[in-house]
């Protein structure tokens, strides 16, 4: 692969971030940093050189050059890649999430590894291939880490592409923390920014659970009186009509969160399809998260009148991570209850169940 990084800008960090590696391939990773721009030490232990803290340089400080070579190269995720038709061999991606990892047990005598998961939407029926040897672990953590059931953070490129399988060599894996912490905790988590943490959206009550009857009639609530209501408590004081070509239903630069005012970008989905949220439910081609993400925002929401299901939180959160390598941003996830709250505490809240039709209240 070519060197993906810039010249410059190799001094920051892009992202309150920090990747601690348990596995690094040495000459993948020298091969596409460009080693004028790494102190000594950090070429010397890329280079095999058995120098002074050379566990610690690999597991601690490679790490944040490969960061900073993600954000420079705007590196994306499997999905966008797909989305944008540039789904091949020899793309460089990234991979936060769920694993299975294969050939780290003592019984193991074969210098194989792997790490496999299945894919959801747009590349269900698929499974991705992490394939790589014992030879690149950085340390002994790596075997336990690394080892069966397990989340990691992965850099790669696809080195091939079947009917079902998505084959990939990683430059590094291992555990994308929260910089600047105290305690070792996951960067992901703090990507997402609950509702109640936006300024017009507090006032909800916390307590208040309806229902299951009571839940259903967010059913009478038509996605336009949500989107009327958001504009209003924002204070557009004009509502944006739908498209097929729309990018988000609503786009404000007036979210007040901790006092200050950000640009939020807003994915709304009403109860034309009142069940959890699905990936196929985002539009004709299941593209609305990735055209939610092209915009240049601080906070993306979205909004259904229903549960919001995992498939789309994670993909979500893969796009949210993504984004943050480029610019800071947060995802917030409001789903039906959360709705329901926000229209309850505006007065918005339909006094009775819909109406089956039996003619009975439901």
């Amino acid at each position: 692969m070519n060197n993906i990084a810039a010249q410059e800008g190799m001094e920051t960090l892009p992202t309150a971030a920090k990747l601690t590696a348990f596995y690094l391939s040495r000459d993948r990773v020298l091969g596409l940093l460009n080693s004028q721009h790494l102190p000594a030490h950090v070429v010397a232990v890329l280079q095999g050189h058995d120098i002074q803290m050379s566990t610690a340089i690999l597991s601690n400080a490679v790490g944040s050059y490969l960061l900073q070579t993600i954000a420079a190269g705007k590196v994306k995720t499997l999905p966008q890649l797909a989305f944008e038709g540039e789904l091949k061999e020899g793309v460089p991606f990234i991979y936060n999430g769920h694993v299975t990892g294969k050939g780290f047990a003592a019984a193991n005598k074969t210098p194989a590894l792997s790490l496999t998961e299945k894919l959801d939407e747009p590349l269900a029926n698929k499974k991705l291939v992490f394939e790589f040897s014992k030879n690149g672990l950085v340390n002994d953590t790596a075997y336990t880490r690394m080892s069966g059931s397990t989340r990691l953070f992965a850099f790669g490129y696809i080195t091939g592409i079947e009917d079902t399988i998505i084959r990939a060599v990683p430059y590094i894996v291992g555990d994308l923390v929260a910089s600047g912490h105290a305690m070792a905790s996951p960067f992901v988590p703090t990507l997402e920014l609950r509702p109640e943490d936006i300024g017009q959206f507090a006032g909800m009550d916390q307590t208040w659970f309806p229902s299951e009857a009571e839940f259903k009639r967010m059913t009478m609530v038509p996605e336009l009186a949500v989107k009327e209501l958001i504009c209003r408590l924002l204070g557009e004081h004009s509502v944006p009509s739908d498209w097929g070509g729309e990018e988000s239903d609503v786009l404000s630069a007036n979210l007040v969160v901790g006092g200050r005012r950000h640009t939020g970008a807003f994915l709304l989905k009403g109860p034309a399809r009142f069940h959890p949220m699905k990936p196929t439910d985002l539009g004709k081609n299941g593209d609305q998260l990735y055209r939610l993400f092209n915009i240049p925002a601080q906070i993306y929401v979205v909004q259904h009148c229903h549960a919001i299901g995992a498939a789309v939180r994670k993909q979500a959160e893969a796009f949210a991570l993504a984004r943050s390598f480029v610019a800071p941003c947060q995802i917030v996830f409001m789903d039906g209850l959360t709705t329901a709250r926000l229209l309850r505490a505006h007065g918005l809240w339909p006094a009775k169940a819909p109406t089956s039709r039996r003619g009975k209240t439901a």
